[in-house]
């Protein structure tokens, strides 16, 4: 029996079936292979979207709520560039305050926190990995982090490092423009993806130092 999370994923495949690939891909600015499958680089690993579904290129288990995403991005009928403003999603969706608590303080910050504690350069060295670009200082302090998640959808990570008055700070920016592109439940998927890439890039830096 599927999983509430594997369903989502089966559910959306009779939508895949009726996309047109190619035209997709180039709007999105996504590769189309010479197979005529959708090449995709998501959260430092390679995908082949099909009409029949979504495979990681090195055959490992995957997340199925990164097949969901890539889905979703596949089938938008998001057009135009990325504002480069940025925001929390929560913010960009306009939900209540105590939404914005859950969402902000909750499951999709809390592991970067415990990961990543005061220990700056052990961040740094898992952003590298996902090839993040290290942006010029926030005017209040933070360090900014730039990632092309998707072709349209970048995300930014601001790193406030403790003091002697505020614990560490990490804050996960969505581009205002994400929504043209994702529904703000398969964004919510994608944060969390990423926190969780995150997360292991550090534990796999940390691996390789040993």
């Amino acid at each position: 029996m599927s999983s509430g999370y594997e369903q989502i994923y089966l559910d959306l495949l009779p939508e895949l079936l009726k996309c047109d690939l190619a035209e997709s891909a180039g709007r999105l600015g996504l590769q189309v292979l010479a197979d005529g499958a959708v090449w995709a680089d998501y959260l430092g690993r390679e995908y082949r979207i099909t009409s029949t579904g979504v495979k990681p290129v090195d055959g490992q288990p995957v997340d199925i709520n990164n097949c969901s995403v890539l889905v979703h991005y596949i089938l938008s009928k998001g057009c135009g560039e990325m504002e480069r403003s940025y925001l929390p999603l929560t913010r960009i969706n306009r939900m209540k305050i105590d939404g914005q608590k859950t969402l902000g303080h909750g499951l999709m910050i809390d592991p970067l926190v415990q990961e990543f504690g005061s220990d700056y350069e052990k961040f740094q060295a898992a952003a590298l990995k996902l090839n993040g670009v290290l942006e010029a200082a926030s005017q209040d302090g933070g360090h900014i982090w730039d990632f092309q998640v998707l072709p349209k959808i970048p995300l930014r990570v601001v790193y406030y490092e403790a003091d002697d008055e505020f614990p560490v700070n990490i804050q996960i920016l969505f581009d205002r423009s994400a929504p043209r592109f994702m529904g703000f439940e398969c964004l919510a998927f994608l944060n969390g993806g990423f926190t969780h890439a995150l997360v292991t890039a550090s534990r796999e830096a940390s691996a390789s130092d040993k």
